[in-house]
C-alpha cells in the first residue's frame, strides 16, 4: 500500500491539467496550470525554480509536493525555464531582475485566464527563488503570497557556504578551508568584475579546474553575484512564508533564517519564518535524503523517494505549507 500510494504522488493523470504558456520579451514560455478540478476558485502558486535547467516538473521531482497542494485545494502553474523543455530562450541570459519580470507576466497571465481565483494568486519557489520572489512580490503588490523555500540572501555567502560544506565532506581542516575560501574570493572579485572576459576566466581557472563552466554559466555568475535579498525583503508589503530546513548542506539556514526573522516579523501580520529540524534544501528528510546535489543522490535513494512520495518531506512541512497559504488566501473571499 504504501509503495502504492508513493508511486501515486507521482501522477497527474487524475487532475484538470492544461498545457499554457505566455510571452517575455522574445521569449515563450511553456507550462502546465493544474487545478484540483475545473471549477476551482481557490488559491493558485506559481512555481520559481532554483538554479539550473528546470523543467516545469524538475524531472518529476515536484510531483508529490504538487499532489500533496492539489489534495488541500491549491493549484499549480509550473513552467519550463527558458530554452528548457517547450520554451525558448535561455535561462543563463538572465538576471534575477529578469526572473522577477517573468514571475510576474506568469502572474498577469494566469489572473487574466482565471478570474475566479483573483486575488489568490501568489508565488511559490525555491532556493534561488528566495532572489526572484521579493522582487517580484515589489513588482505587484497585490500578489496574494509569497513562499521561499530555503532561500539564499547574499549570492557570495551562499557561495562560501556551499564550498565550506563540500571542502568539510572532503575531511579538510578549518585553516585549509578559510584558506580555499579566501582565495577563491580574492579570484571570484577579479574573474567576475563587471568589464572581466571570459577567456580571462578561462586562463585564470584552466589549471586548477576540472570542468570549467561554459561561456553561458559564467556570464550568469557574472551577472548575478552580486545578488543580495535583504534590500528587496525590506519592501515587501504582501505575505511571505519563508521555510528553512536545519540541516541544508547548500544555504546557510541557519543564518539565513535569522535575517528573514530580522526584517520580515511583524511586516505583515501573515509573516512566518519557520525552521525545520532534521530538513534538507529541498525540505525533505535529511536523515534519508541529505546531499549537495540531486546528481550525488544515488539511485537506492532516488528509489526510496519515488516510493514514499510526499512522505520524503520532512514532518510538518506539507502541513504548514498548505495551511498557510489557505489561511492568507482565505481573506481574499
Amino acid at each position: 500500500i504504501y509503495f502504492m500510494n508513493g508511486m501515486m504522488d507521482f501522477d497527474l493523470s487524475e487532475r484538470s491539467v492544461t498545457e499554457i504558456g505566455f510571452d517575455h520579451g522574445p521569449d515563450h514560455l511553456s507550462g502546465s496550470l493544474i487545478l484540483p478540478n475545473q471549477n476551482h476558485d481557490g488559491p493558485i502558486a506559481l512555481i520559481i525554480h532554483g538554479d539550473g535547467p528546470q523543467d516545469r516538473f524538475s524531472g518529476d521531482g515536484y510531483l508529490p509536493l504538487f499532489n500533496a497542494l492539489l489534495d488541500q485545494n491549491i493549484g499549480i502553474y509550473s513552467w519550463d525555464k527558458a530554452g528548457i523543455g517547450d520554451s525558448s530562450g535561455n535561462w543563463l541570459d538572465q538576471s534575477m531582475e529578469d526572473r522577477a519580470t517573468e514571475a510576474v507576466a506568469a502572474l498577469d497571465m494566469i489572473a487574466s485566464k482565471r478570474p475566479q481565483s483573483s486575488g489568490k494568486i501568489g508565488f511559490l519557489g525555491f532556493s534561488q527563488a528566495g532572489w526572484v520572489i521579493p522582487k517580484a512580490a515589489n513588482l505587484t503588490p497585490d500578489n496574494a503570497f509569497g513562499v521561499i523555500i530555503s532561500g539564499a540572501v547574499n549570492w557570495q555567502d551562499q557561495g562560501a557556504f556551499y564550498t565550506r560544506t563540500r571542502l568539510l565532506t572532503e575531511g579538510k581542516t578549518e585553516p585549509e578551508i578559510s584558506d580555499e575560501i579566501t582565495r577563491k574570493q580574492t579570484r571570484d572579485a577579479v574573474i567576475f568584475a563587471p568589464d572581466a572576459k571570459y577567456s580571462t576566466y578561462l586562463e585564470t581557472v584552466g589549471q586548477d579546474a576540472p570542468a570549467p563552466m561554459t561561456e553561458d554559466r559564467f556570464n550568469f555568475v557574472k551577472r548575478n553575484i552580486t545578488a543580495d535579498a535583504k534590500d528587496d525583503l525590506t519592501r515587501v508589503t504582501s505575505p511571505i512564508l519563508a521555510l528553512f530546513g536545519a540541516d541544508d548542506l547548500n544555504v546557510d539556514a541557519k543564518t539565513d533564517f535569522a535575517t528573514y526573522q530580522s526584517i520580515l516579523t511583524g511586516r505583515n501580520g501573515y509573516n512566518e519564518i519557520v525552521l525545520f529540524a532534521d530538513a534538507t534544501h529541498g525540505l525533505l528528510r535529511s536523515g534519508l535524503f541529505n546531499y549537495q546535489l540531486a546528481a550525488d543522490m544515488p539511485a537506492t535513494t532516488q528509489l526510496l523517494f519515488t516510493v514514499m512520495g510526499r512522505d520524503a518531506y520532512a514532518p510538518g512541512v506539507i502541513n504548514k505549507l498548505s495551511a498557510w497559504i489557505g489561511n492568507v488566501t482565505d481573506k481574499a473571499n
